[in-house]
């Protein structure tokens, strides 16, 4: 099959919106031809080049809004790829796909949305504008879609716009990989550890995750430091005002901490290991599942998520965590000291076990293969 997929952003842009895909490309790459279409969002990517035995082209654009690109000349390029492919695939949310899901509509292309989370901009009436003009567009790319993919009923009942297309959404868990090992990385973090307790977070430094109620969740934690893994500051796109304040946060509140940065595969498969906890407490509907709750637990170690929709289900599906209520520092606080003094309770090896099973990547790529086939 040719597989033409879309996206605003992609690799090496970091977030949930690229690394569930990229896994399932990879893959999928293996028996089909596949092509990206995505927007530079920085200088130093190339324009064009072969990931993972597929192709990535990146389209040229007149001016971003937010974070959203105006590229009127994308329409060549939306055409002259949708001629040579059998299947289009969306990744949701996006604006700018609305012309290439018109275009593959014409030409009796098969379209699947692959629906990761609904936008949510915080801030003046300009932002809740965009949400809007989004919003709008990505209701028009689903009534034009064959199927639409989401992670769990759960998140996917709690979006508006969804009672539409009851009749086209199939549910897949994201395809989460076991990390393997880095022994000299585990003994570096070990002995920078030693007996202190760490709490992690892994992911983007964004607004939706919420990190300051879990900077304040840690005031007065004695022996405690809390370590950062994923991307910060003008590496994540309009976020960077945000790092600053979390950073004038941790000092002013005297938090241990540090900064990893992005972490290679085997790399943050020890950081799940060696943390003691990993907290996910994010505040609003741009978080769907939490992927690195998933993988953290299949490194064996529990997780505090918050009480979201689609947040909350692998805790609930393998046990191995607390569910707080968002925004709610004082919970995570207990949640914190509960897990910290009776770890064995939430991180078994029969729990680590069920949770292998329950996130088998085999299981979404066999869901794959039969979806474009």
């Amino acid at each position: 099959m040719k597989i033409l997929f879309f996206s605003p952003y992609y690799y090496p842009y970091i977030s949930g919106l690229t690394t569930y895909p990229s896994k399932i490309l990879k893959y999928l790459a293996k028996k089909n031809k596949i092509t990206v279409l995505t927007f530079p969002h920085n200088e130093r990517v190339k324009r064009e080049e072969e990931i993972d035995g597929y192709t990535v082209k990146r389209l040229p654009y007149l001016f971003k809004i937010s974070k959203g690109f105006i590229s009127p000349q994308s329409l060549y390029h939306f055409l002259r790829e949708s001629l040579e492919c059998d299947v289009i695939i969306l990744n949701q949310p996006n604006f700018e796909g609305l012309c290439l899901a018109i275009i593959g509509r014409l030409l009796g292309k098969k379209i699947l949305s692959l629906f990761h989370c609904k936008l949510h901009l915080s801030g003046n009436i300009f932002s809740k504008f965009i949400n809007v003009m989004v919003d709008t567009s990505i209701f028009l790319q689903l009534v034009m879609s064959t199927h639409i993919i989401g992670y769990t009923k759960d998140y996917i009942s709690s979006i508006r716009m969804m009672k539409y297309f009851r009749n086209i959404i199939l549910f897949s868990l994201p395809p989460i990989e076991k990390i393997t090992s880095d022994v000299k990385f585990e003994s570096e973090l070990l002995k920078e550890k030693k007996d202190k307790i760490w709490i992690g977070f892994a992911g983007r430094i964004a607004q939706e995750k919420g990190i300051e109620y879990l900077i304040d969740a840690m005031k007065e934690m004695k022996n405690a430091e809390l370590i950062f893994a994923g991307p910060y500051g003008k590496d994540v796109v309009e976020e960077n005002s945000y790092y600053q304040y979390i950073l004038s946060l941790l000092q002013q509140s005297n938090t241990p901490n540090r900064f990893l940065g992005n972490l290679a595969g085997c790399q943050l498969g020890i950081f799940y290991k060696v943390i003691d906890v990993l907290v996910l407490s994010s505040i609003n509907q741009t978080e769907a599942f939490g992927m690195v709750q998933a993988e953290c637990m299949m490194s064996g170690t529990p997780v505090i998520a918050s009480n979201l929709p689609g947040v909350r289900v692998p805790i609930q599906l393998t046990k191995m965590g607390i569910i707080v209520e968002p925004k709610d520092s004082q919970q995570i606080k207990e949640a914190i000291k509960k897990i910290v003094s009776n770890k064995s309770a939430y991180s078994s090896e029969t729990l680590h076990w069920n949770a292998e099973k329950i996130f088998d990547i085999q299981k979404v790529f066999r869901f794959y293969d039969k979806l474009i086939s």
